[in-house]
Parts: structure tokens; sequence; C-alpha cells
């Protein structure tokens, strides 16, 4: 697979990842924007609202008659939080013009379908329209009420919250629901229309295509789009910590969500990133890691427990669910297990599945495009080149001293316990999913 990148207009870059895999090819339009609270819930309204309706298919209904034409093609939105930016946005899936019956160009229908969406909504000149935006507003409420309501989800937001006071990584890419219903036609216009002047616009494909012939055709989309672009600081990364702090909240649930949140301050820039991530694989990344074979599994206190690094911004977070009497003796296992690791106690045998367990799921991003199209477009927004090949290479050398070296950077720095006050059986569906 090859990768390349255009130049499309002003602030507006093109990276193609050429690969004859699948039959559906795919495309996405990102806007990075640094993430602040003034405009993160506009941002993410933003593109599920211009998926209601455009000047040529001004309803939902004559988008989907139209996507259903292409072979059943697809649209959908996106917003994300990728270190301290935000990444908002439109995707497209639709079927390599190798397979249409016809002979159609339905690479260049999409293309043309998705620029129409993006320039040309349904507006009055001055406001997007109210129907439309009051529905999404309603979605979005909807969302962060749904992620509230996954206390697993709700649990790391709330500790990465304390963790990053201060810092734009403690924001949520949807805003708060006080944001939203603030919101109104003319003001998410506004914010739109300083997003397609301002933000940059990184524009990803991945599929078969001649390449030139696609610039060409998003070049004549964004034509006389008039760009003023700003700049998308670099995450701020922390790396000492003071003294730990320690949240505890009470909420009507069954089990205990206990979230303990950790500074290392490496991320893809660093050379001993490989070791971070063969370190958290060994500490509580696998299904043969440490916190899920000794606390969970030996020692029975968890429902769950894992850890994950953010490796834009430096941080990892362990989480788990817990019987809330057991919140002590957890916490302590943890940081048992992860003193063990700084000790240098885990095996040859510890090594080898952890870097099985992360070249499989390198592997694993090749079986779709989306899965590529993301990785790709994180690395990018890093500023940090390679193959998901590349990372395996690096991983197969590093050593055991690399990885307690790593263990030792990460400090922890946030605490948050999430007692649930109802006694039961411990058992909350889908709040167990971490």
């Amino acid at each position: 697979m090859g990768l390349e990148k255009r130049k499309i207009a002003e602030g507006i870059g093109l990276t193609c990842l050429s690969t004859g895999k699948f039959k559906t090819n795919f495309l996405s339009v990102n806007f990075i924007s640094p993430l602040d609270k003034e405009t993160a819930a506009a941002n993410a309204l933003i593109p599920s609202v211009l998926l209601r309706g455009c000047e040529t298919y001004p309803t939902m209904a004559d988008i989907n008659k139209k996507l259903d034409y292409l072979y059943d093609a697809g649209l959908s939105s996106r917003n994300q939080k990728r270190g301290e930016a935000q990444v908002f946005g439109i995707c497209a899936g639709v079927l390599d013009n190798c397979y249409a019956l016809e002979g159609e160009d339905l690479l260049s229908e999409i293309v043309g379908i998705v620029g129409d969406i993006l320039l040309n909504p349904v507006t009055d000149g001055a406001a997007f329209d109210a129907a439309y935006t009051e529905s999404e507003k309603n979605n979005l409420i909807d969302a962060i009420n749904a992620n509230i309501n996954n206390k697993a989800y709700y649990a790391k937001k709330r500790c990465t919250e304390e963790m990053c006071r201060g810092e734009r990584y403690g924001l949520s890419e949807n805003g708060t629901i006080g944001d939203v219903q603030a919101i109104t036609p003319e003001s998410l216009y506004n914010q739109y229309r300083y997003a397609l002047k301002h933000y940059p616009i990184e524009i990803f494909f991945v599929g078969q295509t001649d390449e030139d012939r696609l610039a060409e055709k998003l070049r004549a989309v964004f034509a006389g789009l008039e760009r003023d672009i700003i700049s998308v600081p670099a995450p701020e990364i922390v790396r000492a910590v003071s003294d730990v702090k320690r949240i505890d909240e009470d909420m009507p649930v069954n089990q205990g969500k206990l979230v303990i949140g950790m500074r290392s301050g490496v991320t893809l820039h660093d050379p001993d990133y490989p070791a971070m991530l063969m370190f958290n694989e060994i500490f509580g990344g696998g299904v043969t890691s440490k916190l899920f074979m000794n606390v969970r599994e030996k020692m029975s206190l968890c429902y769950y427990c894992s850890s994950s690094p953010d490796s834009y911004k430096g941080l990892l977070f362990v989480q788990s669910g817990i019987e809330v009497e057991n919140r002590e003796v957890a916490e302590t296992a943890i940081n048992d297990q992860l003193e063990a690791v700084r000790r240098g106690e885990f095996t040859e045998e510890e090594m080898r599945s952890a870097y099985l367990g992360l070249v499989n799921s390198y592997r694993e991003l090749s079986d779709s495009a989306r899965g590529l199209e993301s990785w790709y477009l994180g690395r990018m927004l890093a500023g940090v080149g390679g193959a998901p090949d590349d990372v395996s290479e690096r991983l197969s050398v590093v050593t055991k001293d690399e990885i307690i070296a790593a263990a030792k950077k990460s400090a922890v720095d946030t605490v948050y316990f999430l007692r649930g006050t109802l006694k039961g059986d411990g058992s909350e569906g889908d709040e167990e999913d971490a």
C-alpha cells in the first residue's frame, strides 16, 4: 500500500492510501479544530446538520435515494477527540468503480455529493434550517445522556476532567448539554462559516483510483473557498506529577467504578513509545496482562480491569468495575501489578504474548478501509509517519530494560472512584464495558 499527500487548497490536504484490497472505497473530509469549550458542541453538531440536506438533495430522503442509486453508498458524520484537537467531518463509503455494472463513475458521484453537502447546506442565507438544527441538538443531547448512563465511560470521563482540569484534553468533544441547548440556527451557521474559512481540512482516501484525477475533482469542489487558516496547538504534555488527586463520587448504581489516571509524557513522537506500548500490554492491555490474569482472574476483585494509553497526550488509564467494598484492596492490587512491572517481574513469555497481541492488532487494521484511515489519519495529525508494519518492527526489538523504564515513567496522577450506592449482584449490563 502506498501513501501520498497532495495539496488541494490553502490548508486543505488530500492523502491517498492506495490499495485494491477492498470492494468499497472510503473517503473522509476532516476539519481539525483546537478543542475548546466555546466551540466543541457546535463543531460536534455541524456534520449531522449538514447531512440533513443540501441544495441538490434538500432532505435526508433525497440523499438516501441518491445513495441507494450508487449501489447503497453510505455517508456518516464524525466527531472525535484526538489529543487536544477536535476532528469532525463527513465520511463516505462507495463501491469501487470497477464493480459498477454499467461503468458508472461512482467515486466522482460521491465526491460531488460530499462537496454539495459540505458547501451548499439548507439555509436561509444566515442560518441553518431551524427544524434540522433542533432535531440534531436533541440527538446530540441524547448521545451525551447515553454516555452518562454508561457508567464505565462516565467514570473515565470524570477522571479525565479532574486529571486534566485547565487543559484542553479535559474537555468533551461533544460539549455539555448546556452548551448544546444554547446553540441557535444562526450561531451554528456562523460557526460553520468560521470552520470553512479557518480550520485545517484533511481529506483521506483509501482504495484504488486515479489519484491525480481525484485531486483535481476535489480542487474543483473547494475552488473559490476563502481560507485564512488558524494553527492548531500541539497537545500540552505534562510529565511531572506533584500530588495525587483523589475524587470520590456517589451514584445510585450497583458497581463501583475505579479509574486511575497516570502521566508518562511518552507520545507517538518519542523514541521510547514502542516500549510504552509493550509496558501497557504487559500491565493491562490484553488478556494475558497482569491486571487481567491476577487482579481479575486470580484475585476475583474486578468485573473488568484493563489499561489503555493515550498516545497523543502521554497518558495511561486503568479502568475497573468492582464491588464497592473491594475498593481499597483492588486499588492496592492494581498498584502492586504496576510495581511488579517496574521491578522487572515479568517473563520472556509475557513479553512475547504482549508483542504478538500488539502485532495482531496492527494486522487487523488492514481488515477495513475505515480502520486503516483512522490509524493513518491519527498519525498524520500527530506529525508521525510510518506504517503498521514499521511499528511492529520497532516493537520486536524492545528490551526488558526499556519496558521497565517505561513503567517507571508512568506516575499516578488522579484516582477517581464512582461509588455505587445500590445493593445488588453487581450486574449492570453494558455499564460493565470498559
